[in-house]
């Protein structure tokens, strides 16, 4: 057995023939591009706040909701009534209504509500 493995060994799994992947790779740049703008701090060189940052006042770690602290169900980002019926879109729209622990949280999101049930204009 060979003490240092090549690297045919593996790659050869993975060539165009065996692939059957015939296709010429496209271009691709050589170092991605920079980014536009630049990085505020948000510390100094301590490790505190800079006056600048808003801050909760409610909690010093945020509004931030963890897992264990989520619903049971997450409503969706955009909710389309289009094909439901009115009882449907009315439960929906009282399920999505209804406040939990997402509802002021900074990773909560907002439901987007669009279309219209059967027979009337959408709330």
């Amino acid at each position: 057995m060979a003490a240092r493995y090549g690297a045919g060994q593996y790659e050869d799994a993975f060539s165009a023939p065996r692939l059957q992947n015939w296709s010429v790779a496209r271009h691709c740049r050589r170092r991605p591009s920079p980014r536009d703008g630049s990085t505020q701090p948000l510390a100094n060189d301590r490790g505190h706040l800079l006056p600048s940052v808003r801050r909760s006042q409610v909690s010093p770690w945020g509004t931030f909701v963890g897992t264990w602290e989520m619903p049971a169900r997450i409503p969706p980002p955009k909710l389309n009534l289009t094909a439901r019926s009115a009882a449907a879109a009315a439960q929906l729209c009282g399920w999505i209504r209804t406040p939990t622990a997402l509802s002021t949280a900074c990773n909560g999101g907002g439901t987007v509500i669009c279309g219209q049930h059967h027979g009337t204009s959408a709330p």
